[in-house]
């Protein structure tokens, strides 16, 4: 039985995980099938429920971390399986019916308890004893004669051979069963690089978003070399930045946070940390430590004028003098809407609070007006926080939730698809019909340098003949790429799109924007005083307590303004630094052989590992110890704060870091030789500056020190205040 458990487990986490693992290993552990800790813990819920043994997360990792080690795990702790009948009879229609409805059930007919003897045709069973399917002839042995008796009709006799069915126990543990046959449904190709131009071939199937991402595999093994470095470096950076690093433990018991604990696996245990951050301007951020970084991440993706910039601070605080009441409506609300409205072609626009709660407006909006239920979106597509787009695709086009908390029934009217292939397209146009909306990220913040135009206008020529609507999410791509956003960049007007992180200018805020037959179903259309006009068009709900917050309206106003004012020219000179640190940074990788990437989309950025390598993590840390706020796994974002001086001291940082990594062996490649600086003469008696004092580095270099400019007591090196 354990090695008939075997297909039926590959099975269910197949269709967890969205992983084809039909060629997989029975002996390769669960992290080198590729399944995360949010697929063991959505498992192990699984497993307990189709075959009633109870196994943790914890055991999925340590006792039974392979699909064989599972299966004897279950067969040791499932009921024993019944013995056999000694005879077989021909099922009559009556128990082929049966055994068909059991089927399409995936379901093992359970035994009729006390069942009456009777003698039927003796045949030579049909399957070997002790097996599953011996089981289920014999219930439906009983179950014919059983429906012969209720329907007046005698038992079927032999002549010559009668026997007698040993009657039987009701088992009330739950029977393992085969694998069920996948759906008849045309399953979504593979990409290939060679089915379009772009470079569609990527990996959609790791967990996205903010989730907490945490590895209990045990430690690697260190090269003698590897580990005096980890070990040296986590001396260095925790000495630098102990404020966060105790603001973290303390605060742990009362904050439940996974930015605290993503990144998390043994071996960097005592670098998994946030940094504790209490001051920002411009491109810059200070620590509780006072340590100065340079921030790559910027509120990912929100922040597009640099933190705190004065025409946003303000217009904050003039509106926190005037107040900032809840419930009335606010004279800034038309005046952002009518913004924009204008940035984006838009003939309407809705407010509330943030990127999710637009898409889910979006998507509410959509069911309303056609009356469909099912929504497509793409694999890799980034919509937000609410149960109905934190889903998984699989091969047979089901559905399945991406974390657990959310029942599958919350996502059975969403497809999923590969976003940008001609598989997809044609499913599309199959079931365009029965579609209330298609979804884009129109360039997903994961997969930045894939940019499927043809697609796009493939998709929205297919919604105009099928009825379906058109949504841009543009909660990341709006106003940061184009005054019109993702739309003006690729000539393509949705019927909705949805907006949030820059036009807030830094505070929480997000957009529904749209053509007016849609966004009619929110407050019900046109009407005006005077006449006997009144809406006319059926709504849907959508309220919220902090919808049109006077402090965000004001932040919105400020931003949509200083576009306006700057003109496209202001997103072109964003863009053009994360085009230059791709280029730069590319070139220096292939140099040296590392395997990285810089991605980008205009400025938006992102750092790509190439190749399968155990410790490529370890770069962010570098980085944010040569004062880089980066975190890995999320895209990073320029600013108009960003300066020339910026640039380059990003790139440094990475081509030091990479330097850094190759020469202790944890990257592939080989560093590159840079000259040595030429010696440097210091004299205690000339300071470079006034109040200078002689020290040395963390890497134990003479340098000059100054007094910091905001931590009493506390020296910063002189190189790095200018």
């Amino acid at each position: 039985r354990a090695e008939r458990l075997i297909p039926t487990l590959r099975n269910l986490f197949e269709e967890l995980s969205g992983l084809e693992l039909g060629d997989a290993d029975a002996g390769a552990s669960f992290l080198e099938l590729g399944l995360d800790s949010l697929v063991l813990t959505q498992a192990a819920l699984a497993v307990q429920k189709q075959f009633g043994v109870k196994v943790t997360f914890r055991q999925l990792l340590e006792e039974v971390p392979s699909l064989g080690d599972l299966a004897a795990f279950l067969d040791g702790r499932m009921p024993p399986e019944a013995a056999p009948a000694p005879v077989a009879a021909a099922p009559s229609a009556p128990a082929q019916l049966a055994a068909n409805i059991l089927a399409q059930q995936h379901v093992a007919a359970a035994p009729v308890a006390s069942a009456p003897a009777f003698q039927f045709q003796a045949q030579a069973p049909s399957a070997p004893a002790g097996t599953l399917q011996a089981v289920i002839e014999q219930q439906l042995r009983l179950m014919t004669q059983q429906l012969a008796i209720l329907s007046g009709q005698p038992a079927a006799v032999s002549a010559s051979a009668p026997v007698q069915a040993a009657p039987v126990q009701v088992q009330a543990a739950p029977v393992a069963v085969a694998p069920e046959a996948p759906a008849a449904a045309a399953p979504v190709a593979p990409a290939d690089e060679a089915d379009l131009k772009g470079p569609v071939k990527y990996d959609v199937k790791k967990a996205f978003g903010a989730i907490a991402r945490i590895s209990l595999a045990p430690k690697d093994a260190l090269t003698p070399r590897q580990q005096t470095f980890l070990e040296d470096f986590t001396r260095r950076y925790n000495a630098k930045t102990q404020g966060s690093k105790r603001a973290a433990q303390e605060n742990r018991s009362q904050l439940s946070d996974p930015r605290v604990v993503t990144g998390f696996r043994p071996l960097l245990k005592e670098l998994i940390y946030p940094l504790a951050v209490n001051r920002s301007k411009g491109s810059q951020l200070w620590d509780v430590d006072g340590n100065q970084y340079l921030d790559a991440l910027n509120g990912f993706g929100s922040v597009m004028f640099g933190h705190a910039p004065d025409f946003i601070t303000q217009a904050v605080h003039k509106q926190v003098d005037d107040g900032y009441e809840l419930g009335p409506m606010h004279p800034l609300a038309g005046e952002v809407a009518k913004l924009v409205c204008e940035f984006t072609g838009a003939d309407r626009a809705a407010l509330c609070n943030t990127g999710s709660e637009a898409v889910m407006g979006a998507l509410r909006i959509a069911r309303t007006v056609t009356g469909r239920s099912t929504v497509a979106i793409f694999a890799g597509s980034y919509h937000g926080i609410f149960d109905e787009v934190l889903v998984r695709g699989t091969k047979s086009l089901r559905t399945v939730p991406a974390a657990p908390g959310i029942m599958a029934g919350a996502v059975q009217d969403v497809l999923v698809l590969d976003y940008g292939t001609p598989e997809s397209l044609e499913i599309l146009r199959q079931r365009a019909d029965s579609l209330a909306a298609i979804m884009v990220e129109p360039v997903q913040s994961r997969r930045p340098d894939f940019q499927p135009r043809e697609f796009l206008h493939q998709l929205r020529d297919l919604t105009q003949k099928s009825g379906s609507v058109y949504i841009f999410d543009e909660v990341i791509t709006g106003f940061r790429m184009h005054p019109g956003g993702a739309q003006a960049v690729f000539g393509v007007q949705a019927d909705v799109a949805t907006y949030g992180k820059v036009v807030g200018g830094g505070m929480p805020i997000g957009v529904i924007a749209g053509k007016r037959p849609f966004m009619d179903a929110l407050d019900g259309g046109h009407w005006q005083f005077g006449d006997d006009s009144v809406p006319t068009v059926g709504v849907t709900y959508f309220a919220g307590t902090f919808v049109r917050h006077p402090l965000a309206l004001a932040a919105a106003k400020a931003a949509l303004e200083h576009m306006k004012a700057a003109g496209p020219e202001l997103q072109r000179s964003v863009s053009a630094k994360a085009d230059k640190l791709a280029n730069t940074l590319n070139a220096f990788f292939d140099e040296v052989g590392a395997p990285l990437r810089i991605k980008h989309f205009g400025s938006l950025w992102k750092t790509f590992v190439t190749a399968d390598i155990s410790h490529g993590d370890l770069l962010f840390c570098l980085l944010r110890d040569k004062g880089i706020h980066i975190w890995d796994g999320f895209p990073c974002f320029f600013t108009t704060a960003h300066t020339d001086a910026d640039l380059q001291r990003l790139i440094n940082a990475f081509q030091d870091s990479v330097t850094e990594l190759q020469d202790a062996g944890f990257l592939p490649g080989k560093a590159r030789q840079t000259q040595a600086p030429a010696a440097v003469a210091f004299d205690a008696n000339q300071p470079p500056v006034p109040g200078a004092r002689l020290g040395r580095d963390p890497q134990g270099n003479p340098a000059w020190f100054v007094p910091h400019p905001s931590q009493p007591g506390k020296f910063v090196k002189l190189s790095e205040t200018r």
